[in-house]
C-alpha cells in the first residue's frame, strides 16, 4: 500500500494516522518492491539518508527496517548495508 501524496515522488506519511509511522514507511517499501521500482537484491540507503528522504526521523526508518526483516523482506549484512531479500 502507498501511503499519502507525492511531492517529486517522495510519500508523505501521516503522522496523525493510528498506523504508527514506522509501519508507514514499512508498507510503502513493500509496496514498491511488490511494483518492481525497487528491485530484489537492492541495496538499500543508509537508516540516516532514507530518513532524510522520507521525511522522518532515522528511528523510524530503523523500526521499519525491524519490521521488513521480521517480514522477511530485507536483510542486513555487517559492514554492507541492508538489501531487499531475492526470494
Amino acid at each position: 500500500m502507498v501511503y499519502g501524496a507525492h511531492v517529486e515522488d517522495r510519500p508523505v506519511f501521516d503522522a496523525a494516522s493510528a498506523e504508527p509511522l514506522y509501519m508507514q514507511v514499512a508498507g510503502y517499501i513493500e509496496g514498491q518492491v511488490k511494483v518492481g521500482k525497487i528491485t530484489r537484491g537492492q541495496r538499500l540507503p543508509s537508516e540516516r539518508d532514507m530518513g532524510e528522504y522520507y521525511g522522518v526521523a532515522y528511528q523510524t526508518i530503523r523500526r521499519a527496517m525491524r519490521e521488513l526483516r521480521e517480514r522477511g523482506l530485507v536483510e542486513s549484512v555487517l559492514g554492507k548495508g541492508t538489501f531487499i531479500t531475492k526470494r
